[in-house]
């Protein structure tokens, strides 16, 4: 708060460093946050917001704690100032390392659905609320640097950003001539359609978001339009994908056919990855600029998966530029696992040989992911132009691009593609490690978050009860009062305008104190402004606790 309003606000406990406190400082004033020796000469005054209720007597309490408006100034407590921890690092600096020069870090066709330098995610599905959901805590304003700024005790703000888009993403439904329901699932909304190369032809592959009513989660459903599965016991192949489970791989739920939309489709569902998109139409479509950087963490992050799917015994068979996702903090997916199973695109093929084809479909996707820049083209006469690595790519990528390509030999290991990623592979690790860790330390400050809930449930409980079954003047007296003079300068309270203040750091600060117990006094004062009460938060916690116990006693009548 300001001094001006810190005065008006008449709160004595902004003498004190603690960890709620510095919210306090977050005001929207946006003003100088007073002085500790000065705030500790701010008299403490409050009355009500509403002249024509009648101040309750003071009842049941002892003497020596009745003090007059006049009173001496309050001795405070001493100030805790809470440690300053460092802040995690960001999630756009995950795979920031190994980049080349010459190439962009960042994708720009990405960028249009990536988090960009104000933690954003550009292209949303839907109007968000930004004043609500997008408003930036604010820094440091020029406090003392013993009190710590609002956002140190929130999540951070990249992050939030992203969930809050990813929430909207899953919760919105856009306006389709989609059914009501298909299956068991509910609330659909169409995202992408893809073509899977898989066999002679392509097929045409609708994406639709939709929840589940059986669990309430929101899902992927990819449907086949036009066609049936190869046999009766074709659906059956899909049990085996349901138990691979990898974090680069969009896990496979079910499969069934349907009529609802009118035709004969296949629907294969999978998990949804919110706000990711396929590298088709974020990369090739877009002719974006990449960096070897990322093309090295989307190598890495398709051979992980890959080798979880074949040591189920399984081969992907679908994997292309259409079929990977890619997420706004560069995550990478395969998204339609099962299809060729369901399909019987193998063929005559063996598994040995469909894996080998998986393997050589990420040298495939690398080639139309370079394909987008000229500069990676070279002319051989009476040839067309072959897509190589530019100059700008180092000596181990390009021996990686031609080994994926058979240009060294026949047959693609997935051991070999890591022997030539070296230590690029702890570099991947590392980026996962950071994000754990950037999501532990946001997490940690989520835990108990609603104490202050259960403390207001237990005030409210217990101020201005009026049951029939119990004593009607049981809330207005003893400790009981105290409570209620608590609640009126945390929620009641006005300036000396006599206009309300509504500051939510105001509140969530004193609760803080109360729920913590702090020894800091601070002064109560009755609605008529005649007598007033100088307790510590530790004895007002003291009260709460012994009403609300003394409430839901069981002997209680």
């Amino acid at each position: 708060m300001s001094s001006s309003s810190t005065g008006q606000c008449h709160s004595t406990a902004a003498a004190a460093h603690s960890a709620s406190e510095s919210l306090i400082t977050a005001d929207n004033s946006g003003n100088k946050a007073q002085s500790p020796a000065l705030r500790a000469q701010t008299p403490v005054k409050l009355r009500a917001s509403s002249p024509a209720f009648k101040p309750s007597p003071i009842k049941n309490r002892k003497p020596s704690s009745v003090a007059s408006a006049s009173s001496s100034q309050l001795r405070l407590a001493p100030a805790f100032t809470p440690r300053q921890q460092p802040r995690p690092r960001q999630l756009d600096e995950q795979r920031a390392e190994g980049g080349t020069k010459g190439h962009a870090q960042v994708l720009p066709a990405f960028e249009s659905m990536s988090v960009g330098s104000d933690g954003c995610v550009e292209r949303p599905p839907g109007p968000i609320n930004e004043e609500f959901f997008m408003k930036t805590l604010p820094a440091h304003t020029g406090q003392p640097p013993y009190m710590l700024p609002a956002n140190h005790f929130a999540v951070d703000e990249q992050l939030r950003r992203v969930l809050v888009r990813e929430t909207h993403a899953m919760s919105s439904v856009g306006e389709s001539d989609l059914p009501a329901q298909v299956h068991s699932y509910h609330s659909l909304s169409p995202q992408e359609m893809v073509d899977v190369f898989g066999a002679s032809f392509p097929i045409r592959q609708h994406q639709i978001k939709a929840q589940s009513i059986a669990d309430g989660r929101c899902y992927s459903l990819h449907r086949i339009t036009g066609t049936q599965p190869a046999s009766k016991s074709a659906l059956g192949a899909i049990d085996k994908w349901k138990a691979v489970q990898s974090p680069s791989i969009a896990q496979v739920y079910e499969a069934f056919t349907t009529r609802a939309f009118g035709d004969n489709s296949l629907v294969i569902v999978h998990e949804l990855k919110p706000l990711a998109a396929s590298l088709r139409s974020q990369i090739v479509d877009a002719r974006a600029q990449v960096s070897e950087a990322f093309l090295w963490s989307l190598v890495l992050q398709l051979i992980s998966a890959l080798r979880t799917v074949h040591s189920a015994g399984l081969a992907v068979q679908t994997l292309s530029v259409s079929t990977i996702l890619l997420s706004p903090t560069n995550r990478v997916y395969l998204n339609s696992c099962g299809l060729a199973d369901v399909l019987a695109l193998r063929g005559s093929l063996n598994m040995d040989a469909a894996q080998q084809g998986d393997l050589q479909a990420v040298g495939h996707v690398l080639s139309a992911i370079l394909g987008t820049s000229a500069e990676n083209y070279i002319a051989v006469q009476g040839q067309a132009p072959v897509v190589v690595p530019g100059a700008g790519f180092s000596p181990d990528f390009k021996e990686l691009f031609g080994y994926l390509n058979h240009r060294l030999t026949p047959v693609v290991a997935i051991d070999d593609i890591l022997r030539l990623a070296g230590s690029r592979v702890f570099v991947e690790l590392d980026a996962a490690r950071r994000e754990s860790d950037l999501l532990c330390d946001n997490l940690r400050l989520e835990l108990s978050n609603g104490r202050l809930v259960r403390l207001l449930c237990k005030m409210n409980f217990i101020t201005e009860r009026a049951d029939s079954v119990m004593d009607p003047e049981w809330a207005e007296t003893g400790d009981r009062y105290l409570i209620k003079l608590f609640r009126d300068y945390v929620f009641h309270l006005v300036n000396e305008a006599g206009k309300p203040v509504a500051s939510m750091a105001h509140v969530v600060g004193n609760l803080n104190k109360l729920d913590a117990g702090s020894p800091e006094k601070v002064m109560l004062m009755s609605r008529d402004e005649k007598s007033c009460l100088v307790v510590s938060y530790e004895e007002v916690k003291r009260c709460v606790e012994e009403a609300y116990q003394e409430l839901v006693a069981p002997t209680r009548r």
